[in-house]
This record gives structure tokens, sequence and C-alpha cells, in this order.
């Protein structure tokens, strides 16, 4: 009987919760949910492909960006993808987690994400964040691709592991030209010490991905230490224009 009543009351509070209307985590309107459809479609825009090879967003009938397809992107990367275009309120949530101290807000996406990389990645065995320079990371507090990273991890219930050391401050990816960038990344991470990924799969998560260097520099040290296949998971990207 007990367990009866309870289970009624906890039904009645969970429709009294979803029934709250509350505001989009991205523009003003009310909603039941945690980001409304209109900013869905503006933003992820579900109907675009991504590029394998740098997550950019593309055409439907592509699979790969025209950078990528002229040998400019990543080399290393399996699989790239990213859940949204960087722009308008996406690329303001973005910066207001990075930039305004606001990491717990990526816990309240965490469905959309994970729904994404489940349907377009396979099962890894690891989540590794791409790490941050110590002297960064002392002046920020976090990393946001650690925090996205044990999100995931914690979620899904895959394996979380920090295994990637960043040795010096880089400049940021986008005040540069693409060859600016590889040089700018070149040698920059490596694997700590006794790290045995031999033979396994990997899900290389970031924030934000523009050319993909970043992510490849990782992915080249991983696979250079027997990693199987590298995917990367990244919050936003770029868009190709259309025709």
């Amino acid at each position: 009987m007990l367990s009866s009543i309870l289970h009624k009351l906890k039904e009645g509070v969970n429709l009294l919760w979803y029934e709250q209307q509350e505001k989009c985590l991205l523009c003003d309107n009310l909603v039941q949910e945690t980001i409304c459809q209109s900013c869905r479609l503006e933003y992820f825009r579900p109907e675009l492909n991504r590029c394998y090879a740098c997550g950019k967003l593309i055409g439907q009938n592509k699979i790969r960006c025209s950078d990528c397809k002229e040998g400019k992107g990543p080399k290393y990367l399996t699989i790239a993808t990213s859940l949204g275009h960087y722009s308008g309120a996406w690329k303001d949530f973005i910066q207001k987690v990075k930039f305004k101290g606001q990491p717990y807000l990526l816990a309240s996406i965490n469905y959309y994400i994970n729904g994404w990389v489940i349907k377009n990645l396979p099962p890894p065995d690891a989540i590794v964040p791409v790490p941050m320079h110590h002297s960064r990371l002392a002046q920020r507090g976090f990393n946001q691709a650690d925090v996205l990273a044990s999100i995931l991890s914690r979620q899904l219930g895959i394996i979380y592991r920090d295994v990637l050391h960043r040795n010096r401050d880089t400049i940021p990816q986008t005040s540069l030209g693409r060859q600016e960038r590889l040089n700018n990344v070149l040698g920059a991470f490596y694997l700590k010490k006794d790290v045995d990924l031999k033979g396994q799969i990997i899900w290389l998560v970031d924030d934000v991905v523009t050319t993909g260097t970043t992510l490849d520099e990782c992915a080249q040290v991983l696979k250079c230490h027997g990693v199987r296949d590298v995917y990367a998971i990244c919050l936003a990207a770029g868009i190709e224009e259309i025709q």
C-alpha cells in the first residue's frame, strides 16, 4: 500500500515538474524543455551532415567539406562530429561557459549531446578530453572540455581518462590562419607516462572545432601510441556555405 502511494506521489511530482514552463536556454521562449525546437533547428541543424574529417556542418549530399576534400583537413581522426553551428545564441552559450565561469551549464544540455553522439558514433573504450595548459587552467579554474567529457562519461557509463598533457600554452586557434594553426599546436601534446591505450577506440572531446588542427594533433599522439580509432566530439563547428 505504502509503495503504491509513494509511486503515485512520485508520478504527481513528475507531472507537475514537466508541466512547469521555463525559458529556453538560448532564447526567451517559454518551453517545457531545455532548448526550444526553434533554437534546435536554427543552431543544431539536424538536417545537415557533418564533415567526417573536421566536423564542419555541410550539405546533405556530402560526407566531407571542400577543404578536407582538398587535403587541408585532419588526417588522424576517424570521424569528427559537432552538435551545432558556432553562431548566435549557441556561440553565446559556449562563451558564457568558458569565459564567464559557468561550466555547470553544460550539465543542462547533456540530453542533446548524449543523443547526438550515441546516434552518430560507435561505443568507445574511453572518453578523453583535449587538455588545457596549466597556466590557462589556473587562470580559468576549469577546462570546459574536461567538464564535458566527465558529463558524457557519467551519463553514458563510459570510462573517463585524462591521459593527454599540453606542454605549452598555445595561441587561440581562432585568431590564426591554417598554416599558423598547424605550427601553433605542433608538438604541443603528449601522452602521460604508463598509459596503455593499444587497440582502443577513443572519443576525443573539445568544445569548439574550427579546422580540426588541435583535435588532429591530439589524435596523432593517441594513434602513435596504438589507439585504433579516434572519434572527435565538439559542441560547435563552422558551417560550409550551402549551395
